[in-house]
């Protein structure tokens, strides 16, 4: 019999030579207050001792279950652990990062309040090479469209994320985001983000988490920009933001970044004090 109050929710862990972070991904999730669970590991190739170190926990934790596959890439492990999944709702935790224990608990709550609503978040604080409250804008569609502030452990409905193909495996960068854009633009409904802080993001010592990343591809960056466009035109003229309206607005922000980056003090500050 299905527990309508508690729910099955399933968290899917892409890893890829996780080893030296997979341990506290995976408890984090163990921790979660809310316990009806299923956490699904997609080993995506790893050449480490991932596996292995999964495996052990499985030993003990039934909640656990470990798929391994060749290397495809963070989209199509995420696939994977979505084909795999059998719970109700579902967040995808990267194996680098951790949730905070109350994460899955406060995210349910707000989706059971309001059966509109179609995705709900939180803030993020960083750790590691730098701490503090990641600057997430907030959600409004017409920004949204333009710029991500949904990170991927949006906890979302199964079926719906089933029903639109899950992540576009074509997509390298922010991949997330045109997850999401699809979702909202076939299903609609509300958007929550809890104000507190319920995910830790890794950046990384060695400086190649994936928003690290993401600084030295401005090119690719823009072509991802054009695909999520194009692939989904009509929900963006729908809502005012057409072609010409979508290159304007990409124009003030490039100037807006020069022109904010190019004042010398500025240049100076970040140069020498932004560490």
């Amino acid at each position: 019999m299905v527990n309508v109050e508690k729910p099955l929710i399933s968290i899917v862990i892409p890893c890829y030579n996780g080893g030296a972070t997979i341990l506290e991904a995976v408890q984090s999730a163990l921790d979660q207050t809310y316990e009806n669970l299923e956490i699904i590991i997609v080993d995506d190739g790893s050449t480490d001792n991932s596996g292995t170190i999964v495996r052990e926990l499985m030993s003990t934790e039934p909640r656990l279950s470990l798929y391994t596959q060749e290397n495809k890439g963070l989209s199509a492990a995420r696939n994977t652990g979505l084909s795999y999944a059998k719970g109700q709702y579902i967040v995808f935790l990267d194996a680098d990062d951790k949730l905070k224990e109350t994460y899955i608990e406060l995210a349910l709550t707000y989706h059971q309040k309001d059966g509109e609503t179609t995705i709900v978040y939180s803030n993020m604080e960083l750790f590691e090479r730098e701490t503090g409250l990641f600057p997430l804008a907030p959600f409004e569609i017409r920004l949204f469209l333009r710029h991500n502030c949904i990170p991927a452990f949006a906890m979302v409905r199964t079926d719906q994320i089933k029903s639109i193909g899950g992540f576009d495996e074509s997509v390298i960068l922010c991949e997330d985001w045109e997850c999401w854009v699809h979702l909202l633009k076939v299903y609609g409904g509300n958007v929550y983000r809890i104000e507190e802080p319920q995910y830790f993001y890794r950046k990384r010592l060695s400086e190649d988490s994936i928003l690290d990343k993401n600084k030295e591809n401005t090119e690719r960056l823009k072509k991802v920009k054009l695909y999520v466009f194009h692939k989904h035109q009509e929900f963006y003229e729908t809502n005012a933001m057409g072609l010409d309206n979508f290159y304007r607005c990409e124009d003030e922000l490039v100037k807006l970044r020069k022109k904010y980056y190019n004042i010398w003090y500025r240049k100076y500050f970040y140069k020498w004090f932004k560490s």
